[in-house]
C-alpha cells in the first residue's frame, strides 16, 4: 500500500500499532487509576471493538490448532486470544512509563509494535503467510460506446 514490496509485511504491523495506540488511548481516558485496572479497561474496550470489526468481516473462521470454544462461538476465540495479548502488552507499557494518559499509550503501542513487528518478521523468514493490506483499484468510469 505505502512501503515498498521488500517492507509490504511492515504495513499489517504499523496499522496494529497504530489501533493498539487508540485504543490505549480509549482505554486510559477510562481508567487511568491504577496500572492493573487500566490494562484490563483497555483489553476490554479492544475486545469490543476488535470483535465488532472481526465478526463484520470474517465471513467464516478457518478451524485453529488450538480450539477451546465450541464451534457456534469459534468466531470468538481470536478476539480472546488478542485481547489477552493487548492486556499484557498494556501491562508492560503501564509498568515501563504511566506518566501521562498520552505517554503510556504510546509506550503500550511501542511493545506491541517490537514484539507484533519481531513476531511477523520471523514468520516472514521462516516462509509463513504474512497478511497485507490491498487497496482496490479505483474502477473507471464506462465510456459511452457510439
Amino acid at each position: 500500500m505505502f512501503l515498498p514490496t521488500e517492507y509490504v509485511w511492515l504495513e499489517p504491523v504499523l496499522v496494529a500499532a497504530a489501533v493498539v495506540f487508540v485504543i490505549g488511548l480509549i482505554g486510559n481516558a477510562l481508567s487511568f487509576s491504577n496500572r492493573f485496572v487500566n490494562a484490563l479497561v483497555t483489553a476490554i474496550a479492544f475486545a469490543v471493538i476488535f470483535g465488532v470489526l472481526y465478526h463484520l468481516t470474517q465471513a467464516d473462521v478457518p478451524p485453529s490448532p488450538v480450539e477451546f470454544l465450541p464451534d457456534d462461538y469459534r468466531w470468538l476465540q481470536p478476539i480472546l486470544i488478542a485481547a489477552g495479548v493487548v492486556f499484557v502488552v498494556d501491562l508492560i507499557g503501564n509498568f515501563l512509563s504511566f506518566s501521562s494518559r498520552f505517554v503510556n499509550a504510546l509506550v503500550t503501542a511501542l511493545v506491541f509494535l517490537a514484539i507484533f513487528g519481531g513476531l511477523t518478521f520471523l514468520a516472514k523468514e521462516q516462509g509463513q503467510p504474512i497478511p497485507t493490506i490491498t487497496v482496490p483499484a479505483p474502477e473507471s468510469p464506462a465510456t459511452p460506446t457510439p
